[in-house]
């Protein structure tokens, strides 16, 4: 029932999002801006979408520190790739789903690698920070341009130290939350035999968890991992930036690489909003940020936002079994060979 309404949640919103994006644009004008699309551009699209997932999957190798547990680079692949699958119908399932497929994989604890999810997660969210601020400060100078594309004025101290504490309020609520839970347990844990199992059960689950988020502690390769995270936004910046060759926008708009930086930071707020698959966050926010911040007419920008998006999800349903296939032959293959036989 929980999981069916959240399920309805996200449909609403992204219905809702999708409804926003869409309200002011009729289809024919979609379509027709499409029409001019030079759909030589997409296989370079699934190229940088392809690579991004892969060096994801790379870094995250980084963060096993035990060789032998440390799974093959098409299980980690597959892993991230059946972690988007599941994003498309309901939100955030992908972070559980892709920690919980490699550790089948390789005998690991769910709670162990979903922890390393958690680290990736926050890394990520730093280095998104950082390119945000990097934007703001250096690439749009409007304050009026930030608010009409956020709905608030970023440039106001006050504003930005209310959303920093609203978001130290919800840590520390968090934080004690999960500290009172644990005094409960350790208290009754003492008296009732059964509360007791479950605590120590409790207990290992978090050591684990903890232990993943803390497998940073244990990186040997710094600059490898850093040198990870600046490809993956490469690749990002790169699959916002070859539509602009699709639809001609760098010559009739004068769009740049620069300019695709602005768009992916932008973009990248809408998709934080959880829909299923960042429909009709995404096609908004990159609508409306193409439309004031470059006056592209909302019909082309909407045609670019639904083309990227839809190609986006194609290359997730399409390579996600192939990939599926591949890491269960290379997993029997390397079973047959540990048995001494050959594979069916």
């Amino acid at each position: 029932m929980k999981t069916a309404l959240k399920v309805i949640a996200g449909i609403l919103i992204a219905g809702f999002f999708l409804w926003l994006a869409f309200k002011e644009v009729e289809f024919e004008q979609i379509i027709e801006a499409s029409k001019s699309m030079s759909y030589g551009w997409i296989i370079p699209f699934v190229l940088a979408t392809l690579s991004a997932h892969f060096i994801r999957a790379e870094r995250w190798r980084l963060l096993f520190n035990d060789k032998a547990k440390t799974p093959h680079r098409v299980t980690l692949f597959t892993g991230v790739m059946v972690g988007y699958l599941s994003n498309i119908p309901f939100a955030r399932l992908g972070e559980v789903t892709r920690p919980v497929y490699v550790a089948r994989q390789v005998d690991e604890s769910n709670s162990k690698l979903i922890g390393t999810i958690v680290l990736e997660r926050i890394i990520d969210m730093i280095s998104l920070l950082l390119l945000m601020a990097f934007v703001v400060i250096f690439m749009i100078s409007d304050p009026e341009i930030l608010s009409n594309l956020f709905g608030l004025d970023i440039t106001d101290s006050e504003v930005l130290l209310s959303f920093a504490l609203s978001i130290g309020k919800y840590l520390g609520i968090g934080i004690l939350g999960f500290g009172a839970v644990y005094l409960i347990l350790r208290s009754l844990s003492k008296k009732v035999e059964l509360i007791s199992k479950g605590f120590e059960k409790f207990k290992e689950i978090s050591k684990t968890f903890i232990d993943g988020v803390l497998a940073v502690k244990e990186l040997k390769n710094w600059p490898l991992f850093v040198l990870y995270t600046a490809l993956i936004w490469v690749c990002y910046i790169g699959m916002t930036y070859i539509p602009f060759w699709m639809f001609d926008m760098h010559t009739i708009y004068d769009l740049s690489y620069a300019d695709a930086l602005v768009l992916t930071m932008v973009s990248a707020v809408g998709i934080i909003i959880p829909t299923p698959g960042g429909v009709g966050t995404y096609h908004l926010f990159i609508t409306k940020s193409l439309f004031l911040l470059y006056a592209v007419p909302e019909a082309i920008g909407l045609a670019y936002g639904t083309i990227t998006h839809a190609s986006t999800l194609a290359v997730i349903i399409i390579s996600t079994p192939i990939l599926l296939a591949l890491d269960k032959y290379i997993a029997l293959k390397h079973s047959a060979k540990t048995n001494g036989t050959s594979p069916e």
